[in-house]
């Protein structure tokens, strides 16, 4: 008798025709929501481009919408790979997954705030890299802004990296 290889395990339990359909799915799927992705992050960058010209907020606004869209279009893509492709009930893994959205939410509540306040502190136009800025007690220039935290080089030439979530009040002396 002949033994069974992977393949003829696969075949036997799917036909052939619906093996390959499901898999021709499974690439199409892919395919479209790599397009998806790479469009919409191209007009993402376009749009505000035009609208904000090139600086760094509107540079990070363009990344953080292209990551959240990107995240949404994966994600829609496994599911429909899971649920079509292999023929999965999907509900338990979405429950599951916002139960694990919730439990992370409290325990990135921080990082969360942080995110939040720098995304404000851009949209705003708080202050920019290589300004002169006070905050809260602390003077110095700008070095760095991102979404989650701030560095400052004071004047004695110390760093200071402080979670913009912390940043309770600002004075930006380059800005008259």
């Amino acid at each position: 008798m002949k033994e069974q290889t992977f393949f003829d395990v696969v075949i036997g339990y799917y036909s052939a025709n619906a093996w390959l359909r499901r898999l021709i799915y499974c690439a199409v799927v892919l395919l479209a929501a790599l397009l998806i992705s790479v469009i919409v992050r191209a007009v993402i960058r376009s749009y505000i481009g035009k609208r904000g010209g090139r600086n760094l907020r509107a540079d990070t606004v363009a990344k953080l919408l292209g990551s959240v869209v990107s995240v949404i279009v994966w994600f829609l893509a496994a599911i429909q790979i899971l649920t079509v492709g292999f023929g999965m009930d999907v509900t338990s893994i979405i429950a599951a997954a916002g139960v694990l959205g919730v439990a992370v939410g409290f325990g990135a509540q921080t990082m969360v705030k942080d995110v939040i306040t720098g995304f404000f502190i851009l949209f705003e136009n708080q202050f920019s890299v290589g300004e002169q800025v006070t905050v809260d007690a602390f003077n110095g220039t700008v070095e760095e802004l991102g979404l989650r935290s701030t560095k400052i080089r004071g004047e004695n030439g110390d760093l200071l990296i402080i979670p913009n979530g912390s940043i309770t009040r600002v004075v930006n002396h380059s800005r008259v």
